[in-house]
């Protein structure tokens, strides 16, 4: 074991049992792995049920746990920076609290490190899957696939996978980082946002030379009462996210390849952000729908609206011409569209 590298598994928890009971089954999923030189890093998000009970029970059993608990600051990028500060192993693996692993993933992604030194992450194959067992989809970073075909080894530059994630993810990645690509941008992002490890995740795609696959397995479940299920004026900052990673895509020179995909999504996510508006506005503050509304109405402006008309045909091309034409008209349809 000395021989092998460390290697950190970061898990961030928030009320962890409440949700699900995923304490339990993510360390009884992450502490079976075959490969043993590992730190489980475990950020305790400020859990306010008996989450970080449970993990000190499982810590008394197995030194390789550590437990930090800090201060819940409402969005999770805060708390995957601080697992990502305090991990010491040479290769990093981000686990979510309420997924699975099989007991051989960490120790094939890092034995394709081996036979692959060129490469900076490597990633298992990512099932996706409903709560009752039924299967979404079965990924090899890009093809749709299934665990029962012959596996296929891949890889692919930084710079093609952040290109190929433009607008939408076309790729489907997670697993073992080397240290320095995964450490290399904070997820502690310049502002709080819903989705801000979806901008850090991309930048840091960019800085590995190179990513390739394993025939490991990553589970992750699509639960039907989480919070990214959830009717939340949180996801107005989707539209933010889009004006941001807009300039981040013209700035890499990587936007105009899949323009009339990225204008497409932004342009639902603007008609989304419209529709939550007015189902809280009468929870908020006036400071905070101002707020709001000055980051729909910025995202409006910044709508490539010429590009997103282009994507409909006939009675569909004219209805979403007439709406896009006035920011105040599309604001007020869909205050009163049910």
């Amino acid at each position: 074991m000395q021989d092998l590298p460390l290697i950190s598994v970061i898990t961030t928890y928030y009320n962890s049992v409440q949700l699900g009971d995923f304490v339990q089954s993510s360390m009884n999923c992450l502490l079976h792995q075959t490969y043993k030189n590992i730190e489980f890093v475990c950020v305790n998000d400020g859990s306010t049920d008996s989450t970080l009970a449970e993990l000190k029970v499982f810590a008394k059993h197995d030194s390789r746990i550590k437990i930090y608990t800090k201060e819940n600051q409402k969005y999770a990028q805060y708390s995957k920076a601080y697992g990502q500060e305090k991990a010491s192993g040479k290769f990093i693996f981000l686990f979510d609290h309420d997924d699975v692993i099989d007991p051989d993933t960490v120790e094939k992604c890092y034995q394709t490190f081996l036979e692959h030194p060129n490469l900076d992450i490597v990633t298992p194959i990512v099932v996706t899957q409903f709560t009752d067992g039924k299967i979404k989809s079965i990924n090899n970073i890009y093809d749709e696939d299934s665990l029962d075909k012959k596996f296929e080894y891949k890889e692919f530059s930084g710079k093609q996978i952040i290109h190929d994630t433009v607008g939408r993810y076309d790729i489907h990645i997670r697993g073992l980082y080397r240290a320095k690509t995964f450490k290399s941008h904070s997820f502690s992002f310049t502002e709080p946002l819903l989705n801000a490890d979806e901008i850090v995740e991309r930048l840091i795609f960019e800085e590995a030379s190179m990513i390739g696959n394993c025939n490991a397995v990553y589970t992750h479940f699509i639960h039907p009462d989480s919070s990214a299920k959830k009717l939340s004026i949180k996801k107005i900052d989707l539209v933010r996210t889009d004006v941001l990673l807009r300039n981040i895509f013209k700035e890499k020179n990587i936007y105009e390849d899949r323009k009339s995909i990225f204008e497409f999504v932004a342009y639902k996510n603007l008609v989304n952000a419209i529709k939550i508006f007015h189902h809280f506005s009468h929870e908020m503050l006036p400071e905070e729908r101002q707020i709001q509304f000055n980051r729909i109405k910025n995202s409006y402006k910044n709508l490539d609206k010429n590009e997103v008309k282009t994507q409909f045909e006939g009675l569909s091309k004219a209805y979403n011409s007439i709406l896009l034409s006035n920011f105040s008209f599309l604001f007020l349809y869909y205050r009163f569209k049910k």
